[in-house]
């Protein structure tokens, strides 16, 4: 019978997290430092909910069951990179996916813990510590216009947070040109291990924002402490912003999408300017 294990006692041990969810649940978020061996690719996964929501339970279990039964002898092979390790398997809710390989790992003779509450126990976890995060540092907080290189700044201080980055979005209307931005969860994950990294840091450097990038939100804790910070303006020659602009932003890829944006700006600035 695998032993059952809270997600704070989980994230103390020395063990390989894995995620049994389908690949895209995987992209959108997951635990930092799991592995991904899905129970269902994403195609299984909605043929299996549509049998579940328009036939019956029993019926999706089976359809279920029969993907896995296939895929074992693959799951076995790639999990034995990790043999004398201790697992943490997870699926959604700690439901049936982590279940069935929980029990699998177990019968291969790994030392495995299944995930009470799965992801959205992490999940809750994650947006709890960021609500009540007591934030130690000073932050310095750099703002200046597009392209005055406040985030080659960030990247070059060893004690810095880098929000752009974990969003994938420079924050702006051109913001995601060129990039995939992060779901908010994922881009929650990402800032509360950079928090704990540097709670013991007497200053952490930061860039300005809004409250919003692009589509995510940053927490109302971490933005708070950004408006008790010292705010640093940063200013850069306007020919060496351009440069830079057409540089980061102007390649063969993104020129289409630039036009569609650069034509919504009379939204925003006026058709006059």
């Amino acid at each position: 019978m695998v032993s059952k294990i809270n997600i704070k006692k989980a994230l103390e041990l020395d063990c390989v997290f894995v995620d049994t969810r389908s690949p895209k649940e995987f992209v959108e978020d997951h635990i930092l430092q799991a592995i991904s061996i899905p129970v269902l690719n994403d195609e299984e996964r909605a043929i299996v909910g549509t049998i579940y929501k328009q036939v019956s339970t029993e019926q999706a279990i089976e359809k279920g069951r029969a993907y896995y039964e296939v895929k074992i002898p693959r799951i076995t092979e790639g999990i034995k990179e990790y043999e004398g390790k201790t697992l943490v398997v997870y699926c959604w809710r700690g439901g049936m996916r982590s279940a069935v390989m929980s029990s699998l790992f177990e019968s291969l003779g790994f030392k495995v813990f299944q995930l009470e509450g799965g992801y959205k126990s992490y999940r809750k976890y994650v947006r709890e510590s960021l609500e009540n995060f007591k934030i130690q540092p000073k932050l310095v907080v750099l703002h200046g216009l597009t392209c005055s290189g406040k985030t080659d700044l960030i990247n070059k201080l060893d004690n810095s947070i880098d929000l752009e980055g974990f969003a994938q979005h420079r924050g702006s209307l051109y913001g995601s040109l060129g990039l995939k931005p992060n779901s908010q969860k994922r881009f929650d994950s990402l800032l509360l291990k950079r928090l704990n990294e540097l709670n013991k840091e007497e200053i952490v450097y930061v860039e300005g924002e809004s409250r919003r990038i692009g589509d995510l939100m940053i927490p109302e804790v971490f933005w708070k402490a950004m408006g008790k910070g010292d705010h640093v303006y940063v200013k850069r020659d306007l020919q060496i912003r351009a440069s830079e602009c057409v540089r980061e932003y102007f390649t063969k890829e993104n020129i289409n999408q630039i036009k569609e944006i650069t034509l919504g700006l009379q939204k925003v600035i006026s058709k006059k300017n």
